[in-house]
């Protein structure tokens, strides 16, 4: 691929210019990301909330994800000396911890900094590691990036797949990675982000409750120097006395709360590029 033949600085400019074209044309993309800062903006979560602002974090949201492709296009280019140089892990304690019963554990994820590269990462330091998608990048790629992933021995799974390969994940000590602000779900309910209600998958909070295991929050950032931070947040456990009902709200409800904590404090890095807050008109 070409990618891994650049440098950094050339893929950095490749990263913007190609950014711009498409902040440029594609305008149902351009609306979706504009309308979601108005709605971040308006709950008083985005720190200069002026018009210039907001297009400017938009912009960079869009170079984000433009450098999110051509570094994940360079992942063979991520050896054991890079893992020690270009990534750095933060909050292990929470996973470890999670394990330590000899089960497995859910990790919660927004779609902020390189998500991608975090899931290799921690393949490649020997977990097991299980993630659920849908179309990725485009839908003619969607086949070459389930390859690269399994080429990482990383795990793919479908919603259609059901819950059943991801239950036998976590019975042999594995992670189940599960990117909860996307729209590859099956089941949701409505909750508060930003102010909205919108509706929030309950398969992290369901899957960590019929497993038995700890729902951990995490999240990827790309730092100026280019170094990839990998960081547990904190954890939920299942709470048997609560009904399911119950459980799964109280459970979805903090996965939520901790996806507004993270996006908010590195939005010009998430990349959702939908209309999330579409429904909030119609309340």
């Amino acid at each position: 691929m070409l990618a891994p033949t650049l440098p950094d600085p050339v893929l950095s400019s490749l990263a913007r210019a190609t950014s711009r074209l498409e902040f440029a044309f594609a305008r149902t993309r351009r609306r979706a990301v504009l309308s979601n800062l108005a709605q971040i903006a308006s709950s008083g979560r985005l720190s200069a909330a002026g018009p210039r602002s907001v297009t400017r974090t938009a912009r960079a949201m869009f170079g984000s994800y433009h450098r999110f492709v051509l570094e994940y296009l360079a992942q063979g280019s991520i050896d054991s000396r890079a893992l020690d140089t270009r990534f750095r892990f933060q909050g292990m304690e929470f996973l470890y911890r999670a394990l330590k019963p000899g089960r497995g554990a859910v990790v919660s994820a927004p779609h902020v900094g390189n998500w991608e590269l975090a899931g290799i990462a921690l393949a490649r330091l020997g977990f097991r590691v299980h993630v659920v998608t849908g179309v990725q990048f485009h839908g003619r790629l969607t086949r070459i990036a389930r390859i690269l992933k399994e080429r990482e021995r990383i795990l793919v799974s479908t919603p259609g797949d059901g819950f059943r390969p991801l239950l036998e994940t976590l019975r042999r000590g594995g992670i189940v990675v599960l990117l909860t602000d996307g729209d590859v779900f099956v089941r949701s309910i409505d909750t508060e982000f930003f102010g909205s209600r919108v509706p929030f998958p309950v398969g992290p909070a369901i899957l960590a409750r019929r497993a038995k295991v700890r729902l951990l929050h995490a999240h990827a950032e790309r730092r100026a120097s280019g170094c990839h931070v990998i960081s547990f947040d904190g954890t939920e456990s299942p709470e048997p006395s609560l009904s399911v009902e119950e459980d799964i709200r109280r459970i979805t409800r903090r996965v939520a709360e901790f996806q507004e904590r993270t996006i908010a404090a590195r939005v010009d890095q998430w990349c959702v590029f939908r209309p999330l807050f579409a429904r909030a008109g119609a309340d």
